[in-house]
């Protein structure tokens, strides 16, 4: 669903050949927001990388909502709940450039450099670079675009991996503790007792000071890890449902797919239907 209150320019670059490159960016653009401008995707098939040059919006990826401003830069993934919302003023008005990224592969790439769970990584001090695919657009041909879009679209996910290791670095201990002890155990069943056994504190304190720093839940943090990797295996491996629930850490493969269309909207299986062949639309 969209209310079209933008204007400014989109560019696309269908593609050339018989074999469609492994990332593919067919568009990309500039927009300037009213207040009123909302655009949905209830069931993305591509992925959105986005960095806002002034005003404010607000971004969703499923149940994660946040707000973001100049300099910040946004991942709205594939196969998810898309929402962005302007917060514009008559003032200042909501700007961004978006590359809309049209590959499930793009998730193996944001896997990789552990950018999978992000959705916005606050002043990144990218423009100069998310610029420069709007003034290629403006001389270059679609066969060039082809090559340089994914060059700078590995750029981005270098760059943004980079600001996220060096700000990991920064957070707290207990935090950095809390982390490693989830991502160790993420194939496992999580027990909140086991976190509180191994760290000593109340389970209170410790969901308190992990929210503060990293924005989410012990929990949020643990599902949204645990359905993005459930996406990847549903795309890249024909591991059956069941199969997949059990190297999640659920016995039980019927909650894994209720649990699985409550946050996504798609049972797993339907989910593996759809976008496994959206390289061939």
């Amino acid at each position: 669903m969209r209310i079209m209150d933008k204007e400014g320019p989109i560019y696309h670059f269908p593609s050339i050949g018989d074999t469609p490159p492994p990332i593919r960016i067919p568009f990309i653009g500039m927009n300037t927001c009213t207040p009123q401008y909302r655009n949905v995707r209830k069931m993305a098939k591509i992925t959105v990388i986005g960095c806002v040059l002034s005003g404010r919006g607000k971004v969703r990826v499923n149940e994660q909502t946040y707000t973001v401003q100049q300099g910040d830069v946004f991942l709205m993934r594939s196969g998810c709940y898309h929402e962005v919302v302007s917060e514009a003023t008559p003032e200042e008005p909501w700007e961004y450039i978006w590359y809309n990224v049209h590959s499930h592969w793009a998730l193996n790439v944001l896997e990789v450099y552990k950018l999978l769970s992000t959705v916005v990584v606050p002043n990144a001090s990218m423009e100069p670079v998310f610029r420069q695919g709007i003034e290629w657009a403006r001389s270059k041909t679609i066969e060039e675009m082809q090559l340089l879009l994914q060059q700078l679209f590995m750029q981005f996910i270098i760059q943004l991996s980079e600001i996220q290791r060096n700000r990991g670095e920064l957070l707290s201990l207990l935090v950095r503790q809390i982390k490693l002890h989830l991502d160790n155990q993420l194939l496992q069943p999580f027990h909140t007792e086991q976190l509180v056994q191994e760290l000593g504190m109340s389970a209170k304190h410790l969901n308190r000071v992990f929210k503060k720093e990293m924005g989410t839940t012990i929990y949020n943090y643990v599902l949204t890890k645990r359905l993005e990797s459930a996406k990847l295996m549903l795309l890249e491996t024909n591991l059956t449902i069941s199969e997949i629930s059990d190297q999640l850490g659920y016995s039980d493969a019927h909650y894994f797919s209720n649990l699985f269309k409550q946050k996504t909207g798609l049972r797993p299986s339907d989910f593996r239907s759809r976008f496994s062949d959206q390289e061939h639309h």
